[in-house]
């Protein structure tokens, strides 16, 4: 061979060499993750591949899934890994209905004690404007319902104990107010006052017309806005209760409607995220609460989605607030209320024409529609609606329809969520009976059958779950904490009516934590159409991990709402928590 061809053949090998080790450097770069969780308890929420105990991750997202040998593929030079030592590890949570605004708004107000009688919530009303003499109106809550008979609360008690200064009470189920006669006068409410939306909206009065100062649903919303009442909110405290998600393991949350606060919570949501600050992906509404609101609603979310929108701040959604509540017999129901004599069945915001009409509109703007369905009338409604639009457009149906709530559901309608691609949402905090009243409107047959999701579940309807509070003083009792929810899901028992109370029926809806777990993670994500992106721990999706204190499948059932997330891992961030990398 020639000295040329050697020199030819030398530099080819070279050249080769530092090709191959050119490949190899580029290999593990795209191969090698940023880093690796191994020796853990992973359940993935994939029913192909339910547990696992290891995972690696790289820009953000998951690329391997298994065991922890063929992690160790995915090892570079820069790779960290940690050794979980058995921590037990789920999907990030999806609170599916919640209300940020609501609880920020909620500060400076009297808080009445949840459970008192009358004479308790009064001398505490009487000691706080004692205390606050310079509030020129006192507002909060909660009265329970059942301090009161069908006739609800009468302006004439608050005036005896306040009558310098407007006073308005919410209730224990958040869906009307005690005013007394100062506040009545404030908002211009008399006798010739129409009512918004008779037997959902309205101003409950006496033989002569006289409105008694007891006020259902969101009859005075407007006047409300009017003056700022429970319309600001606290950038700090907002900030704080979304940390408090993030903290518990929720990466995603839909907003139920903050109504008066909408835009205020939006625009500090919106301000969170340009700084960096937004721990959660966050899903906006417009919520609509009065008939008025139905023709202006898609461009309301539009301009919402204009002003506020982001990466992780979206507008996709139109809640509408359908009927009621059974405490204050504003629920849409098939059978009349028991203590009426008006044969009194609640109401619903629209009719089946109407809403149809409705949702064809989002259909056709491909916009989703989130609804309170309470009753099991407001319930068939919605379901008739949905099929009428089905029958009109002879296509998919693009606007995903979730009704939420579910307090009473009629047999024949349980089938039908599926059937129909209706997406069933509930909030298992309320499963153990902490919502008082609604067995003095429905009668003791109908309070046994509320909160039914296992019918739904048995059918394969797709079955979320969410905290859904509205207050300071849930917050401060767990109530946003989705491992609070799961225990009572799982219990049907409320721990503050103490270690005796009872099983709340029926039975059968004890539901099980893997169902449980599904409706926060998988199901969720399905609700926000981000099923392809989040809520199941698999290759190509989000980094989203709870690593929590005890596998919940091995808590005993009574301190489920104890678990602590040892560490919360979002899109491959570490965001809550602590991990030693080694």
């Amino acid at each position: 061979m020639s000295n040329h061809s050697m020199q030819k053949l030398t530099s080819l090998v070279y050249t080769g060499v530092l090709s191959l080790l050119a490949f190899n450097v580029y290999a593990d770069a795209v191969s090698s993750a940023d880093f690796i969780l191994n020796n853990g308890e992973f359940y993935t929420v994939n029913e192909q591949q339910p547990w696992v105990q290891a995972v690696a991750i790289k820009d953000g997202k998951i690329i391997y899934v298994g065991d922890d040998s063929g992690a160790e593929s995915y090892k570079g030079k820069q790779t960290l890994t940690y050794n979980l030592e058995k921590q037990f590890v789920l999907p990030g949570l999806v609170d599916s209905h919640t209300h940020p605004g609501y609880i920020a708004a909620d500060t400076e107000t009297v808080e009445l004690p949840y459970y008192g009688n009358k004479e308790q919530v009064l001398n505490t009303l009487a000691a706080y404007a004692k205390q606050y003499p310079e509030k020129p109106f006192i507002y909060g809550g909660s009265w329970p319902n059942t301090l009161f008979d069908d006739r609800g609360p009468h302006k004439s008690e608050l005036d005896a104990v306040i009558n310098d200064r407007p006073v308005l009470l919410i209730d224990t189920s958040g869906h009307s107010q005690w005013l007394n006669s100062k506040a009545l006068e404030l908002f211009g409410i008399d006798k010739n006052t129409v009512d918004p939306v008779p037997g959902v909206s309205f101003f409950y009065r006496d033989a002569n017309g006289e409105p008694t100062g007891w006020v259902k649903e969101f009859a005075i919303r407007e006047q409300m806005q009017a003056i700022g009442m429970r319309g600001v909110v606290d950038a700090k405290v907002f900030e704080q209760f979304l940390n408090y998600l993030s903290s518990m393991g929720v990466t995603t949350l839909f907003d139920g409607g903050n109504n008066g606060p909408g835009d205020s919570a939006y625009s500090i949501a919106s301000d969170l995220e340009s700084k960096g600050r937004l721990p959660v992906r966050y899903e906006g509404v417009y919520h609509i609460t009065l008939p008025k609101q139905v023709p202006i609603a898609i461009d309301e979310l539009k301009r919402l989605r204009q002003d506020y929108g982001g990466k992780r701040l979206k507008f996709n959604t139109i809640k509408i607030h359908f009927d009621g509540v059974h405490e204050v017999a504003t629920s849409g129901v098939i059978e009349p209320f028991i203590n009426t004599n008006d044969n009194n069945r609640g109401g619903t915001l629209m009719n089946t024409e109407e809403l149809s009409d409705f949702i064809l509109e989002l259909h056709q703007e491909s916009i989703d529609l989130h609804m309170h369905t309470v009753g099991d009338y407001a319930v068939k409604v919605a379901l008739d609606a949905v099929e009428a639009t089905q029958s009109i457009i002879k296509e998919p149906l693009r606007t995903q329809v979730t009704l939420c709530h579910l307090e009473l559901i009629a047999e024949e309608d349980f089938k039908r969520f599926r059937e129909l691609g209706v997406i069933a949402n509930y909030t298992p905090h309320w499963h153990g009976g902490w919502i008082d009243g609604a067995q003095h409107t429905l009668g003791q047959a109908r309070f046994d059958k509320m909160y039914r999701a296992q019918p739904l579940l048995d059918a394969g309807a797709i079955v979320t779950f969410s905290s859904d509070i509205v207050s300071q003083y849930e917050w401060k009792t767990k109530r946003a904490n989705p491992y609070f929810g799961m225990q009572i899901g799982n219990t049907r028992i409320e721990p503050e009516l103490g270690e005796t109370a009872a099983l709340r029926l029926p039975v059968t809806e004890q539901l099980s934590i893997k169902d449980l777990i599904y409706g926060y993670t998988i199901n969720g994500a399905h609700q926000l159409r981000m099923s392809e992106m989040l809520g199941s721990i698999e290759v190509g999706k989000a980094a989203d991990l709870v690593i929590l204190n005890q596998n919940l499948f091995e808590t005993p059932k009574h301190e489920i709402g104890n678990i602590v997330p040892n560490a919360v891992i979002m899109d491959g961030e570490l965001i809550s928590g602590s991990l030693s990398w080694k």
